[in-house]
């Protein structure tokens, strides 16, 4: 999951290369993304 910097919309890599080859934005087109993180965080078992 990626989100635009510029409308805050969140897609997927697959939504993303459906519109344009390189990484934009599908809805405004601005080239500047982060990666969405889980709101859950990981847990892992202690030795």
């Amino acid at each position: 999951m990626y989100q635009c910097l510029r409308c805050g919309y969140v897609f997927t890599k697959e939504e993303m290369e459906e519109y344009f080859k390189d990484f934009k934005c599908p809805r405004c087109g601005y080239r500047i993304l982060r990666k969405v993180r889980k709101e859950e965080p990981k847990v892992v078992k202690a030795i």
